[in-house]
């Protein structure tokens, strides 16, 4: 459908375009139906709809400004540093489209030229799970004030292990979330961090993260506008009866006080897993003490692959100071193999971002990650004015510098367990006082 879209857009801008005639039901409505509805149009997370006429050239100068600025549609990989899945990125001929339409006035052109409104489906997405989770208890997300970090703990009623193929995560009320993320913990020790059972607990502590990925290593990720998908085939994962789930939320004050109480709809296939991903994590937050006023300061991880994998996905993250952000592949005859390129970090639109196609790596290849900081008071997203000294830590005034890779280990199954022993083997010679 995306590439049928495409060669749609591709007529749209070398006729109505070329000829100097840009309407909204020839040129707009494309680009706004594909890159902005997801987002804005009712029950979404948008602020305000983007479905009609009407709704676009309302806000046709705000449109224009953020997409000339490349602050919408929200995408942050660079272009030619790794080929995506679902990239939502106009090119600068669109671009350059919407500009020329807000110079003429936004005229409004011939409806039946045009794709139509868009549709959004009011149930879930994946048709109706084989299992509905919710939170026990909502939670109350304040008026105002900085944004907030909280976790759901969820446990399915499952009496067998069974294998989920697809989840399709429903945050609730979805303007007042930023992005959200799914974790597996099969020993049920996040609920240690609950002060009242079913409530929940706050914080975006990634070493919850980094020691309750599942071992099947899935990423389980939702951001507005995503679209919920079915895993590969062979790639289910597995649930047991007495696993908790973790919903980490990232919600954003909305100026009322409101609550939110999320649900997930998992959805089963009696057909075991035959692929076993991995997740790499490369990070140095023991390198993270960033003085004030650092413009550049560079935290770096590189780990050598004891086997071939393919790459199937990768998940850059960092907190506001986060500026240029580089993970590559050197190759064992010294070729690069760029997996990701963000030259202007932005916290607020973090995602992980799927390969279109798997990313081969040989044996020997070694993985780098190369993450730039500004902590000065050039930097817009600094939460510190005047800039103070940041160091590693969980809290969003802290900072982290983590680089995600799903891998898919190749040859014996067994070759799984010989990347996770190098991958702790890697852990220690960072951290040799780490028990």
């Amino acid at each position: 459908m995306r590439l049928a879209l495409a060669g749609f857009l591709a007529g749209v801008l070398s006729s109505g375009a070329a000829s100097g005639a840009v309407t909204f039901y020839s040129d707009i409505a494309p680009l706004v139906n594909s890159n902005c509805a997801p987002c804005h149009h009712g029950g979404g997370s948008g602020p305000f709809p983007l479905v009609s006429y009407s709704d676009t050239k309302k806000h046709a100068r705000q449109i224009a400004e953020v997409t000339r600025r490349r602050y919408m549609p929200p995408w942050l990989p660079e272009p030619g540093y790794g080929d995506f899945a679902e990239e939502r990125r106009l090119t600068d001929a669109q671009i350059r489209v919407i500009q020329d339409w807000v110079k003429t006035g936004c005229p409004e052109g011939d409806a039946a030229a045009g794709p139509g409104p868009p549709r959004f489906p009011s149930g879930w997405e994946l048709g109706i799970p084989d299992l509905v989770v919710q939170a026990s208890k909502p939670y109350a997300v304040p008026a105002s004030g900085r944004d907030v970090f909280w976790n759901f703990i969820l446990t399915p009623a499952v009496d067998r292990t069974r294998y989920v193929r697809a989840v399709e995560i429903r945050p609730g009320n979805a303007r007042l979330v930023h992005h959200a993320n799914l974790l597996i913990d099969r020993s049920r020790s996040a609920r240690i961090e609950e002060k009242e059972v079913g409530a929940g607990f706050p914080g975006m502590d990634l070493s919850i993260e980094s020691n309750s990925f599942d071992p099947d290593s899935h990423f389980l990720f939702w951001k507005p506008g995503s679209v919920p998908e079915e895993e590969p085939p062979g790639l289910a994962w597995r649930l047991d009866p007495g696993n908790d789930l973790v919903l980490n939320v990232h919600l954003q004050p909305s100026g009322r006080s409101e609550t939110i109480q999320p649900s997930i709809g998992l959805y089963f296939t009696d057909r075991p897993p035959v692929k076993f991903p991995v997740l790499i994590q490369l990070e140095h937050d023991g390198m993270l003490d960033i003085p004030p006023g650092d413009s550049d300061f560079l935290v770096r991880d590189d780990f050598t692959l004891p086997m071939d994998v393919s790459v199937l996905a990768v998940y850059p993250h960092a907190h506001y100071l986060g500026r240029l952000m580089e993970g590559y592949a050197t190759l064992p005859g010294g070729k690069r193999q760029w997996l990701v390129r963000v030259p202007d970090w932005d916290l607020n639109w973090q995602a992980v971002y799927r390969y279109r196609r798997p990313v081969f790596l040989p044996k020997g290849s070694v993985i780098s990650m190369r993450f730039h900081y500004d902590n000065s008071s050039a930097n817009p997203r600094n939460p510190n004015h005047p800039p103070k000294r940041v160091r590693g830590g969980n809290q969003s005034t802290d900072e982290m510098g983590h680089l995600w890779l799903q891998v898919l280990p190749q040859g014996a199954t067994d070759q799984r367990t010989v990347l996770e022993e190098a991958l702790f083997r890697h852990r220690l010679e960072k951290y040799p006082a780490d028990f």
